[in-house]
């Protein structure tokens, strides 16, 4: 499944998570989640591998976390 910088925004606010937290969830640094929300570093398929995961995130989830505005 692969993950946009909106998807992961998205799905940090809906859970209302911090970054720190987001990140602490998924096991990365936190300045990592700041860079892929910003689009400046893609989202890795290992990472959307653990986002997934992490989340219990479906296909249909993903495609209803889409239709949601920024």
């Amino acid at each position: 499944m692969q993950l946009t910088a909106d998807d992961v925004f998205k799905l940090r606010e809906t859970k209302h998570l911090t970054q720190e937290q987001f990140a602490e969830k998924i096991g990365v640094h936190h300045s990592l989640v700041c860079l892929m929300e910003k689009g400046k570093t893609p989202v890795s398929r290992r990472i959307a591998v653990r986002i997934v995961a992490a989340f219990g995130l479906t296909h249909d989830a993903l495609m209803e976390l889409r239709e949601m505005p920024v």
